[in-house]
């Protein structure tokens, strides 16, 4: 048997109090005088005897309640070898306060399961403890030791977040907080509902430094519907054009949904309307077609109907559409007459031509398309800014000089990570074949129109070298060697073409089939490489725009709300990087004000790694403690006596309310023996 608070233990020498008083009992006796002390002599020795008797039985009483009550101060117990604690521990106590802790139970909600859970483990421990309280928000007040009361103000305050951290990542930010503890022993508490996404159990396994107990509430809902995410299959972003927006719907549960409605909605009106089948723990892809209306900047939402968990109903996303499309030619010589058909005369296109050697290089971040049309040889300074225009998202097609200093464009292309132009052939052959699903093609041409249509002939031709990086190969030759390829360097796009438009390589300038691509490549050039972005992700955003000045900043205010901040900024360029570091935490649409003008509007969704349902279950967990050999184990929230059965589970077998019961059942026996042991004496 051992002791937790051996200090106590001294109070066993109140005992000697009442055996002092036993032994100088200072009663006064009064003399009675009779006649005749015969009689009385006997009924003496009688009375002594009696006398001795019952007053041994007190002091034995009072030895043993006092012995008791001492005993019980000093909380006797029975370790428990498995979890054997020493004296002051740092407590951590996890408390999962994520999305799919919203989920109601019959009485309450998972999260306020998860603090009464806390606020039990509290109870179990004193106040000599140390106490680390940790969510999912990570906060700064959370990255420090407190003790249990303020522990248990703390457990008030905690609300629903958006974020979700895995298990990795709490026990590293567990580890930074309690190394500066001086206590030796460590203990974790997980409340949570233990989703699989959240929680991969190797590192908790290879932990050695601290006990850990998996405390488990129950999510019975198993199904929920999602919104995944959505992409453009076609991104032609012109007032007037059909645009078709894909989203994936998920089903994240086990039973068949049919004809669920989904929703489009742009600028707060209903443009599109669809409905959807879904197989259990799966997921549709479903387009919904619109018109684009007007340019500006488009806010969309796609919205479905779920409960009870409805956080990732909605999902945002925004484009912009440009009253036209900016497009640049860098050019050697004379002007590019077929460029200037192509783009300079349509309406849709701001056509911007410039000499090599007088090029606006301000111009670039609002260019949708910059065109090198045949240059010799590319500049350090040329080179530097496309590589920074495509890194921001930007689309380059280059058209190859009929004399190319092939080693000068090298860097270059190295440097984009993209394949370099090589031999010039003289060989005549036609285009082969083009890719008509490719989205510089799609919605233009039929599979069946086009094998009706003339193909393109080239008399000149430039191979390019053998690298192998991922590539889409919108035209082909007949040899089937690349005619006109895409690469995606970064976040933008290079386009290399095999010829240039002119009569030197063919009549590739004069057929209608080459340029559907090049004027597709002009109007998707607006395209957005992000049309939205993950809370709790430390996201950064280019604005195509520079802030001079420390008053000339950039400020995020959210559209319905009264969210205001000021993210961390830093100018590239001609351009201004935000730096986001997590700060927003509610779903929705937020404007980028400068001096009050809105700059570019951002949309934010909810991660979607809490919306697949999917639990460890009890008999889970128990088979991971058992593979941690003793350092991980599995507590029920709903046991009738929470905080006792914790206090058993750490420190074992606890005696003291049994000290503290006989105490007061020798207490209440020196009462009874006092008071009806002489009237049963005078009865008889």
């Amino acid at each position: 048997m051992y002791f937790s608070n051996p200090l106590f233990l001294f109070g066993i020498c109140a005992i000697t109090i009442p055996i002092l008083i036993h032994l100088f009992n200072f009663r006064k006796y009064k003399t009675t005088y009779f006649s005749n002390v015969k009689l009385l002599q006997d009924i003496l020795q009688k009375t002594k005897r009696e006398s001795q008797l019952q007053h041994f039985i007190i002091l034995l009483l009072r030895i043993l309640g006092i012995a008791a009550l001492t005993f019980a101060f000093a909380q006797p117990y029975l370790p428990n070898n498995k979890f054997e604690t020493q004296a002051g521990v740092i407590v951590t106590i996890f408390v999962d306060n994520s999305f799919s802790m919203e989920a109601q139970t019959q009485q309450t909600s998972l999260l306020n399961e998860a603090i009464d859970a806390a606020k039990k483990i509290a109870d179990a421990f004193t106040y000599n403890d140390e106490f680390v309280l940790i969510t999912n928000n990570f906060s700064a007040s959370e990255a420090q030791i407190i003790n249990k009361d303020e522990l248990l103000l703390r457990l008030d305050d905690i609300e629903i977040t958006p974020q979700s951290k895995k298990l990795e990542q709490i026990l590293h930010f567990n580890h930074n907080i309690t190394e500066k503890s001086h206590k030796v022993q460590k203990i974790i508490y997980f409340i949570s509902d233990f989703q699989k996404s959240q929680f991969e159990f190797t590192p908790l396994l290879c932990d050695t430094t601290a006990l850990s107990f998996n405390i488990p509430v129950e999510n019975k809902n198993i199904n929920n519907i999602s919104i995944d995410s959505c992409w453009f299959d076609m991104p032609v972003f012109q007032a007037g054009y059909n645009a078709g927006i894909t989203v994936r719907v998920c089903n994240n549960g086990k039973d068949e949904v049919v004809k669920l409605p989904v929703k489009l909605y742009i600028n707060n009106e209903q443009r599109a309307l669809g409905a959807v089948d879904i197989k259990p723990n799966s997921y549709t892809d479903y387009t919904l077609n619109y018109t684009i209306q007007q340019s500006g900047i488009q806010a969309g939402v796609v919205e479905i109907y779920d409960t009870p968990i409805t956080f990732d109903d909605k999902f945002y996303f925004e484009y912009e559409v440009a009253p036209s499309a900016s497009v640049i030619a860098i050019q050697d010589k004379n002007k590019n007459r077929y460029l200037q058909a192509l783009y300079g005369t349509d309406s849709l296109f701001y056509y911007q031509p410039m000499n090599v050697n007088q090029i606006n290089y301000s111009a670039f971040t609002s260019a949708q398309l910059i065109i090198v049309d045949q240059l010799e040889t590319i500049s350090s300074g040329l080179a530097a800014e496309l590589e920074k225009y495509v890194q921001n998202g930007g689309t380059i097609i280059v058209f190859p000089a009929e004399k190319m200093e092939v080693s000068s464009w090298s860097t270059f292309f190295n440097t984009m990570d993209v394949p370099n132009y090589q031999d010039l052939q003289t060989t005549e052959l036609k285009v082969g074949g083009i890719s008509i699903e490719s989205i510089y093609f799609k919605g233009a041409l039929q599979k069946s129109e086009s094998e009706q249509w003339e193909m393109p002939t080239v008399s000149h031709y430039y191979t390019f070298e053998n690298r192998n990086v991922p590539a889409e190969n919108i035209m082909r030759l007949e040899n089937n060697a690349p005619f006109l390829t895409s690469y995606n360097v970064e976040k933008g796009r290079v386009i290399l073409s095999a010829v240039a438009l002119n009569d030197f390589y063919g009549n590739a300038h004069k057929n209608a089939i080459f340029f559907i691509p090049l004027h597709n490549l002009g109007l998707m050039g607006q395209l957005k490489s992000v049309l939205y972005y993950a809370i709790g992700n430390t996201e950064t955003v280019t604005i195509p725009q520079k802030a001079i000045g420390s008053e000339d900043i950039f400020v995020l205010k959210q559209k319905a709300g009264d969210t205001e901040l000021i993210p961390e900024q830093h100018n590239t360029g001609n351009a201004t990087q935000l730096f986001l570091h997590a700060q927003i935490q509610q779903a929705g649409f937020y404007d980028v004000l400068k001096g009050g003008t809105v700059c570019a509007t951002l949309a934010f969704n909810y991660q979607r790694n809490e919306s697949n349902l999917d639990y460890y279950t009890e008999k889970e967990l128990d088979k991971i403690a058992d593979q941690s050999q003793g350092r991980i184990a599995v507590l029920s929230a709903h046991t009738k006596d929470f905080t006792h059965s914790i206090s058993g589970t750490l420190i074992g077998k606890s005696l003291w309310q049994y000290f503290v019961i006989t105490a007061l059942v020798c207490f209440l026996a020196e009462i009874l023996l006092l008071r009806f042991w002489g009237r049963a004496k005078v009865r008889r």
